[in-house]
């Protein structure tokens, strides 16, 4: 997979591989184990992310997996958790203003990753899709399907 430099990983990445038992599950897992050594950090999200993975933990009171996702959504040594700054959420209004479908959240998860400089952008949500990005700014949408992943995996092994 070429050009793939940082990679913003939308909430229902990190929700599919801790909770779905299949073929895209594991492979999505296998994003968490690579861990590639890069600086800048290639896996990005935004604090945003552990808000929207909490609810069900907290809903079902299961706090293995509420601390899990805790564990995991922080700043290490392969994954940049950024912040929702006034920026993000000014760039957030921005963006729903040329396409009011776009939710909220999603808006400002495509904020944060413009603003950590992501190229792409991984999600199974089909509501981000043809947004208006400003003209300086790219970024790509990846799918999480199964030969998505595994070019995405075979390129981070390199």
């Amino acid at each position: 997979m070429h050009g793939v430099r940082r990679i913003y990983l939308d909430t229902n990445v990190f929700i599919a591989a801790f909770e779905r038992k299949d073929v895209l599950g594991r492979q999505l897992g296998e994003l968490f184990t690579i861990r590639p050594n890069a600086e800048p950090r290639v896996f990005v999200t935004s604090e945003l992310t552990l808000s929207e993975l909490l609810v069900i933990p907290y809903r079902n009171s299961d706090e293995q997996l509420a601390d899990a996702y805790e564990d995991l959504i922080a700043t290490n040594e392969w994954l940049q958790v950024t912040a929702v700054t006034r920026f993000v959420l000014t760039r957030a209004a921005w963006l729903r203003s040329f396409k009011l479908s776009v939710k909220l959240p999603d808006a400002i998860h495509i904020s944060a990753a413009l603003e950590a400089n992501c190229t792409h952008i991984l999600t199974a949500d089909l509501g981000l899709a043809d947004l208006n990005l400003p003209p300086d700014r790219f970024l790509t949408i990846l799918r999480p399907d199964e030969q998505t992943l595994t070019d995405l995996l075979e390129s981070l092994a390199r």
